[in-house]
């Protein structure tokens, strides 16, 4: 939930300031409000280093973990040396790079000595040089007696000119050339221990990694401490007191008077100006705490949002359910988190509720797995265990036989591509006469399109719900949204009709078709009647454009057909990899099956992260979130996970 954050003068006397603000972040519940423009501040140079080093040392794998002495001093000269180490070795490694291209492009030379040319030249009064030429070009040249070819490499000929004075040729590259190829490996060779060596050391510390942590932690806190206490101001000059401001929750203002027992420091509460940026202060537990984090994902509800956390949540576990749409998927994610669990028995925090979340996310796609019948893109009978249990395979029986009984246009279009269909008495007999090869696949193409049907269906119905509750959640502060909700719940039984479509209120036999088109239109008429005129009760004069709005609240209930979307695209990408898998034969089609499930088992978790939040944050926060909040950021000790 959403706690109101109160605002409060805090005024003391200057003995007891450092010991004050102490236990205020001991605490950790109060914000303390600067009156001074503070941006870009850059981190004292020793916090700079420690982050950086551990960016270093979270690279190299872990060593033996360092047991000695804790002191900042200590750790501040491992972070410097740990920088120098990664500077060096780039240094050299650059070093590296250069020096092995020199030896390629001097090895078709072979092994010589520069002293020898050197002796050579000025024994001979003969000026030695090297050149080189593309191949093609090599063939049509005429050179000089004074010029010794060498060899080729790749498209490039190599030659030796020996002359009493330097000199050019047309077409041939002079090659300059300072060592010898061995010369050059030799350096390279003491290089690359140099490298070696600093590279070992550098490993050496990482055993470091969580000392440097808890060191980077303390010299953050009192960072953090001692910024606050610039914030301090002198009421009265000539006196030791001293006033600062702060936001406090009001969940926490027990706590707030009892970290000033004992010392000479006063807190009052004071009225928020116009201007005031009051802060956020978000307050869950459980999968709420989950939704929290979702929620901080997108924006920062506003003081007068009601927390959204748990709606949140909830919804985005369904509409995730429903993407993937696979409960097989559903069986490897629960166990892959279950593997996680065990692995790392001890994570706290931010990780342990990530966990949770996969561990209910998987439930929930297990469940709709159940629920549509779905495992690894197969197909099961409706006499299966599953399809005895499976609701959409229910009501996929009662559209059959709505269809049969009536003898409609739907009932005509079977018989037409099945005549078989016309001699059915039952639901399921319609069912099975309309069983065709499908790959390697024997389906009942009526009961395929039945199901695909009511899984469209069934997204609209959950938009229309999702979005229903948007606007009852708000409804004291737009009034409006009575009228909306009653305008999607009416087209939600007329358009059926209007596009000559069976919903499942008719086939299960909630309502007639007529019952549903007359009350349907009604309810359409009324819903953007009602909205306008409550809308201009509310909002006299500007409640006229609330009109407007109609197109926006159908646009959003069709945007819930991506649940139905993204799902039918999983389920024929894992139906194509089994018919793939099939054909192939047994060893390359299991490998095709293994990877296609494999790109659909990540495809269908983008899928489902980024579009079940999408219809949360975009969708349902149009009609019921304000946004555009700040965090409440009190200052408090920074502790490592494992506190």
């Amino acid at each position: 939930m959403i706690t109101e954050v109160r605002k409060y003068l805090v005024l003391g006397t200057q003995d007891d300031l450092d010991l004050f603000f102490e236990r205020a972040q001991q605490n950790g519940n109060l914000e303390f409000i600067s009156h001074f423009s503070r941006k870009n501040i850059e981190l004292p140079p020793d916090i700079h280093n420690l982050v950086l080093a551990l960016k270093i040392l979270k690279k190299l794998p872990l060593r033996k973990k360092y047991d000695g002495a804790w002191e900042i001093s200590y750790a501040n000269h491992i972070a410097k040396r740990v920088i120098e180490l990664r500077d060096e070795i780039e240094k050299m490694n650059e070093e590296k790079r250069l020096l092995e291209a020199e030896i390629h492009r001097v090895a078709p030379f072979g092994d010589f000595s520069m002293e020898d040319i050197d002796f050579i030249q000025e024994q001979a009064h003969r000026k030695i040089q090297f050149f080189c030429k593309k191949t093609d070009k090599t063939s049509s040249a005429v050179l000089g007696n004074e010029v010794i070819y060498v060899g080729t490499e790749y498209d490039l000929d190599y030659f030796i000119a020996i002359n009493t004075v330097a000199r050019t040729y047309p077409g041939m590259i002079e090659m300059r050339i300072d060592r010898s190829a061995s010369e050059l490996k030799l350096q390279l060779q003491i290089l690359n221990e140099s490298i070696h060596d600093l590279e070992v050391e550098l490993k050496s510390y990482s055993g470091h990694k969580e000392f440097l942590n808890e060191a980077l932690l303390e010299q953050v806190n009192d960072y953090k401490l001692s910024e606050v206490k610039k914030d301090v101001a002198r009421p009265i000059q000539s006196t030791s007191l001293f006033s600062i401001e702060a936001w406090v929750p009001k969940s926490k203002e027990t706590l707030l008077h009892g970290l000033l027992d004992g010392l000479s420091v006063h807190c009052e509460r004071i009225k928020i100006e116009d201007d005031d940026k009051v802060p956020t202060f978000m307050e869950n537990e459980g999968c709420s705490k989950m939704g929290e984090d979702l929620v901080k994902i997108y924006d920062t509800p506003a003081t007068t949002d009601k927390d959204p956390s748990g709606w949140v949540f909830w919804s985005f576990a369904l509409f995730f359910a429903m993407i993937v749409a696979d409960g097989g998927y559903g069986i490897l994610y629960l166990a892959l988190a279950l593997y996680m669990k065990y692995k790392f028995p001890d994570i706290q925090g931010y990780s342990k509720r990530m966990l949770k979340m996969v561990m209910i996310l998987s439930g929930f796609v297990i469940v709709w797995g159940v629920l549509t019948c779905s495992f690894f893109g197969m197909n099961f009978s409706r006499n299966s265990i599953l399809g005895e249990i499976s609701p959409t395979q229910y009501m996929v029986k009662k559209k059959a036989e709505y269809h049969l009984q009536r003898k409609d246009d739907v009932y005509q279009d079977w018989v037409h591509e099945f005549p078989k269909v016309q001699t059915a008495t039952t639901a399921d007999e319609f069912l099975d006469y309309t069983i065709a090869q499908k790959g390697h696949r024997n389906i009942s193409m009526a009961s395929a399109e039945f199901n695909d049907n009511i899984l469209l269906e069934l997204s609209l119905f959950v938009g229309v719900i999702h979005l229903s509750l948007s606007f009852l959640r708000y409804l004291r502060r737009n009034l409006a949204g009575l009228g909306w909700v009653l305008f999607m719940i009416g087209g939600y039984l007329f358009f059926p009709i209007k596009l000559n479509a069976t919903s499942m209120l008719e086939f299960m036999g909630l309502v007639t078709p007529e019952f549903a088109r007359d009350l349907g239109i009604q309810l359409i008429c009324f819903g953007i009647g009602t909205s306008l005129v409550l809308a201009v009760i509310q909002k006299k004069w500007a409640g006229l454009g609330e009109i407007l709005n109609a197109i926006q609240v159908f646009a959003d209930v069709l945007s819930y057909l991506r649940l139905y979307a993204l799902a039918l695209a999983g389920i024929i990408m894992a139906e194509t990899f089994n018919d793939m898998g099939v054909a192939i034969g047994l060893l390359g089609g299991f490998i095709v099956v293994l990877l296609g499930h494999s790109v659909n088992i990540l495809l269908g978790v983008m899928a489902g992260v980024i579009h079940g939040l999408r219809l949360n944050f975009i969708e349902w926060y149009h009609f019921s979130f304000d946004g555009g909040g700040r965090l409440f950021k009190p200052l408090r000790l920074l502790k490592s996970e494992e506190e």
